[in-house]
């Protein structure tokens, strides 16, 4: 695990994406004035204009370390956690695939019946073909953990069993229908959980490739030259090309204080009584 590209550690990140070259940094120290600076995302949002994914210190990189393999977080919501660690996080897949096989079983154990299962398949049918391959193959993910608790729009993810094309695709139907038993059920059962996988270069498309390298730069922009180190959150999603093979998950957490991350918002005020 050492050798991995981590966001929880920082410290070992590679050593070689320090070298910016004096033409960049004299370009950097040009942009980017300390004495307009208060707070460490101002830099990084200036650094958002300055193509660092265009970097040939990043191509470089990634042309010489495509099996670098990356920590990854999915955050999802888990009903048997045996699964994963068997079988891995299988991707969307599209009609007929597991996954749909996986979603028709949950529907059923809660309580749905076949109308109201292909009612909801024709809308998760829909978004499957909108989003292609994106959505069917392949399994999504934040670079930075941090990421996931600072932002309820990256731990809304784990706010039901089944992942967001469920709940939209409920939502298509009828937007308070997850209030409704047994629809519910899909809220309630489960856990939320980060499950950390691990994942080379070569298996996440080129643009996020470069997209990961160069957040590790703007990382150390940011901690290691305007000076605010361990404050620097990425805000970075990729995806895989694929399933995630169990082997290559490292660990499976729970979301601490999940509920009271929801009850701030109106609709789920009251709304988890039954589980406290």
């Amino acid at each position: 695990m050492d050798n991995i590209i981590d966001f929880d550690l920082p410290e070992k990140f590679p050593y070689e994406l320090n070298d910016l070259g004096y033409e960049f940094e004299k370009r950097l120290y040009s942009s980017i004035n300390m004495r307009e600076i208060e707070e460490w995302w101002q830099v990084e949002h200036k650094l958002r204009n300055m193509y660092i994914d265009d970097m040939p210190l990043v191509t470089d990189y990634i042309k010489h370390n495509s099996d670098k393999e990356i920590a990854c977080y999915h955050c999802t919501r888990i009903l048997d956690i045996r699964k994963y660690w068997d079988e891995g996080i299988i991707t969307g897949g599209g009609k007929g695939s597991t996954a749909e096989k996986r979603l028709r079983e949950l529907f059923s154990s809660i309580g749905l019946n076949n109308n109201e299962i292909d009612d909801i398949f024709s809308h998760i049918y829909y978004y499957w073909n909108r989003d292609g391959g994106s959505r069917t193959n392949a399994v999504h993910f934040f670079l930075d953990k941090k990421h996931i608790y600072n932002d309820d729009k990256a731990n809304i993810f784990a706010i039901n069993l089944g992942g967001e094309i469920v709940r939209w695709s409920l939502e298509s139907i009828d937007r308070e229908l997850f209030k409704r038993e047994p629809y519910k059920r899909l809220w309630i059962l489960g856990t939320p959980s980060i499950i950390k996988f691990k994942c080379k270069l070569c298996n996440i498309p080129e643009t996020s490739q470069r997209d990961i390298i160069a957040e590790i730069i703007k990382y150390n922009i940011v901690s290691k030259i305007y000076n605010f180190p361990n404050k620097y959150v990425s805000e970075v999603t990729a995806m895989t090309i694929g399933n995630v093979p169990p082997q290559d998950i490292i660990s499976i957490e729970e979301i601490t204080n999940y509920i009271s991350i929801q009850e701030k918002y109106f609709d789920f005020e009251g709304f988890y009584t039954e589980l406290k």
